[in-house]
């Protein structure tokens, strides 16, 4: 075929050659095409080179930021107190007031030694001297009791050897002395008329139903007995407590009677416990005019927001001294006729609050 070539027309050698141009053209392109493709692939990872770059970047500027020296280049720290001395100034506070006070007792001393002209020990020992002079007192009682215990002890035992006659004297003359007889208040006894009740005809008797007298024996807690009080109640006053402190002193149910609380100069208040069948539940019929609690100190009394009645306990106050106040707000029933002087002993043994700093305990009652 080479050796003998085809005959080729004008025509058919011009498309031949427009179809090799169109080749050519179409190959041009598909290069340019690869080319720019290659281009581009080149130009991307350095794209993401400086993107990883400046990402690296900030991680390094974060981790400077959160570093931490190991080497202490801070400037040293003020020490205030140190330099004012503010700690030095309250150990001298305190070391002026521990001096001020030990030149005070070393002035009082002084003072005392030139009062009584050196008749005192100046030197100092190890014995603590008590502010307050009431134990002194208390221990100088009960030795001075103790002391008449026994002085009345060992009197009790002595037995005459002559028979001088002054026994069976003595005796005749307590026979003799008779009471006055007892006037009741009329005023008081008028509201009874209008029940017709039969009063005994002999004064002793009378004395017996309105003016019973009862007796308490009192203990110091822990201490000693501190005696007898004996009591005088007035019937027509309050006829229900009074006849319920002679059922509780008749019975010697002491242990019902409780000191609740003992305000010093002023008065003791007592609790006696009650049945759940007992009147005092009720309105009391009472007479606040009896007793005058001006008139006189140790009155037994109770005051008027029970007289609608009791709830578990009885609750009456022995007063110390003559209270002027009370008047019309309490109702007296009662007065200790013999143990005065063991009311202004108990007295010590109460405070402001009315708190017992000794406990006191009724050991015995009964009716005289």
């Amino acid at each position: 075929m080479a050796e003998f070539p085809m005959c080729v027309t004008p025509s058919q050698r011009e498309l031949a050659r427009l179809t090799e141009e169109e080749r050519l053209t179409a190959e041009l392109k598909v290069k340019e095409r690869k080319k720019a493709a290659k281009t581009a692939k080149m130009s991307i990872p350095g794209n993401a080179q400086s993107l990883m770059r400046h990402k690296m970047w900030l991680q390094h500027r974060e981790r400077v930021k959160e570093a931490i020296s190991k080497v202490d280049a801070e400037a040293p720290t003020f020490q205030a107190a140190r330099i004012t001395g503010v700690n030095n100034l309250r150990d001298e506070a305190v070391n002026f007031m521990k001096r001020t006070k030990a030149n005070i007792q070393l002035l009082v001393e002084i003072s005392r030694t030139m009062r009584t002209h050196g008749a005192i020990n100046p030197f100092r020992g190890e014995e603590v001297h008590a502010v307050s002079a009431v134990p002194v007192i208390l221990l100088n009682l009960e030795k001075l009791e103790q002391e008449n215990r026994e002085f009345g002890k060992r009197i009790a035992e002595v037995t005459s050897e002559v028979d001088s006659g002054l026994s069976d004297r003595l005796a005749a003359g307590r026979n003799t002395v008779q009471l006055p007889p007892l006037e009741l208040p009329e005023a008081a006894m008028a509201k009874y008329e209008a029940y017709n009740i039969e009063l005994p005809e002999s004064d002793a008797e009378l004395r017996r139903l309105f003016r019973p007298r009862i007796y308490f024996e009192l203990y110091l807690k822990d201490a000693r007995p501190l005696g007898r009080i004996v009591i005088q109640l007035y019937t027509e006053a309050c006829p229900l407590v009074v006849l319920q402190l002679i059922r509780s002193c008749m019975c010697n149910q002491h242990q019902k009677f409780l000191v609740k609380r003992l305000f010093p100069n002023l008065w003791l208040e007592a609790d006696l416990e009650l049945s759940q069948d007992s009147l005092l539940h009720q309105p009391l019929e009472y007479d606040a005019k009896v007793i005058d609690h001006g008139e006189s100190g140790y009155v037994l009394s109770f005051s008027k927001a029970y007289v609608k009645g009791f709830l578990q306990h009885l609750s009456f106050a022995i007063s110390f001294k003559p209270l002027n106040v009370v008047n019309g707000s309490r109702v007296g029933f009662g007065r200790i006729v013999k143990g005065s002087k063991i009311c202004d002993c108990i007295q010590s043994y109460g405070t402001k609050n009315g708190k017992l700093s000794r406990g006191l305990v009724f050991t015995s009652c009964g009716l005289l």
